[in-house]
């Protein structure tokens, strides 16, 4: 059986990365540490496995804004 993956997308404005996770809390807390550790503050979109954007952090951002743009 295929497990379902969550999507983390952390945009620098010049390049992208992604990471998945059947857990989407360990890529909440993931992207939110990353976030605040970060010297270049990326875009983070998180991605449910359907394909629907579920939560966005925004450079400028202290925490999740949940549902999609």
């Amino acid at each position: 059986m295929a497990e379902r993956l969550f999507k983390l997308e952390a945009d620098y404005d010049t390049s992208k990365s992604v990471v998945f996770s059947a857990d989407e809390n360990i890529l909440r807390m993931f992207g939110r540490d990353h976030h605040n550790a970060a010297t270049i503050k990326p875009d983070l979109t998180l991605i449910d496995p359907a394909g629907e954007t579920i939560a966005t952090l925004d450079a400028w951002a202290d925490d999740w804004t949940e549902g999609g743009p």
